[in-house]
């Protein structure tokens, strides 16, 4: 299921994750060459190596989201006659919820962005509110069900409900394990940063690796790697078919 095919992704194309890994994180190394260095040097309180660390760790895992949900990026406009297909957006609420099989997709949907419930307020203090970190599923959410308009993928309000559902949970088990792991420790939830861009980096982050897929992932690009990729590799059938990623 999620994880057969997240270990797919990783496991059987290191090329195509790191292409994919690069597409996500390019305009957020701009960012933070160009703005966040000379503002984080003015801190009294920089940030450190090892919160670097976590970030890319985070960007890591927006990449998985990215490559899983299966994001329509701008290589897929003019592919189809027309740029939106009614029939393949559903507005009702569990509307396709009939049979206890149809319950998969919704669970699958929670387990994704629980990381991202979990990972946000515990690299950024000010994601320390369950408020802010629904808003920020939920946003997440709609950029990749906005953007599957382009491609054959459905879009669901399921989708949005579920993925907010998730990073919440995960915000949750977040609380649960500070409390137990760290109970002597304040739960801070306001970030000492002057710098708008040290305050709002995490939001900075979402949109720069959300807009570096859409903008440079090529799909098309990724056909002919696989092709080439199973050309070589005939004789194991091992390579993962991301032609699935594609209308």
């Amino acid at each position: 299921m999620l994880f057969d095919r997240l270990f797919s992704l990783i496991a059987n194309s290191w090329l195509i994750t790191a292409y994919a890994f690069l597409c996500t994180i390019v305009l957020c190394v701009v960012f933070q060459f160009v703005f966040l260095r000379k503002a984080n040097r003015q801190e009294e309180n920089p940030l450190t190596i090892g919160h670097f660390i976590w970030v890319y760790i985070f960007l890591f895992y927006l990449m998985l989201v990215y490559r899983v949900a299966g994001i329509g990026t701008v290589w897929i406009i003019g592919f189809y006659p027309e740029l939106i297909r009614m029939d393949e957006i559903y507005l009702v609420p569990f509307g396709t919820f009939d049979t206890i099989d149809s319950l998969a997709p919704y669970l699958l949907n929670i387990l994704m962005t629980m990381p991202l419930g979990f990972l946000l307020p515990l690299i950024w203090k000010k994601f320390r509110s369950v408020k802010n970190v629904a808003l920020a599923g939920f946003s997440l959410s709609l950029a990749v069900e906005l953007s599957q308009l382009l491609n054959r993928r459905t879009t669901t309000t399921d989708d949005l409900i579920a993925n907010t559902l998730g990073a919440v949970v995960g915000y949750f088990i977040f609380v649960l394990l500070f409390k137990i792991f760290r109970k002597d420790s304040e739960f801070k939830t306001k970030s000492k940063h002057r710098s708008p861009f040290l305050r709002y980096e995490a939001i900075i982050y979402l949109i720069c690796s959300f807009m570096g897929v859409f903008l440079f992932y090529n799909g098309f690009f990724i056909d002919r790697i696989n092709d080439s990729m199973k050309n070589s590799n005939a004789s194991n059938g091992a390579i993962y078919d991301f032609h699935k990623e594609m209308p």
